[in-house]
């Protein structure tokens, strides 16, 4: 909550705060509330390569707040693209993305 409550210059807009921690859940902070996101274990094997991992939460967390899609909705797609790039080797991705949100 003290990262929502630094200074900021536009005011006109409460400031979103994400934590990932790898395996462990993802944290939102927003509008006075905190929220965890699971983040499902993959299996060992098919962890690869984490490198990009972070930035790839973040591109998918952007791809649907840029839609004006709800904060859990951003969340889990970050979760799904980070997911996603850590199966491959280096920061790629093959194909195209087949992020669903049927939770909403």
């Amino acid at each position: 909550m003290k990262i929502c409550k630094l200074p900021k210059l536009n005011e006109k807009r409460k400031r979103i705060a994400v934590i990932t921690q790898g395996h462990n859940p993802v944290i939102l902070a927003y509008n006075n509330e905190i929220t965890e996101f699971t983040v499902d274990l993959l299996p060992r094997e098919l962890v690869i390569d984490t490198n990009g991992a972070g930035d790839a939460f973040v591109g998918g967390f952007l791809s649907q707040f840029v839609q004006e899609k709800n904060l859990s909705t951003c969340v889990r797609c970050g979760i799904w693209a980070a997911r996603q790039v850590i199966q491959r080797s280096g920061c790629t991705f093959d194909g195209k993305p087949t992020f669903n949100d049927d939770l909403n």
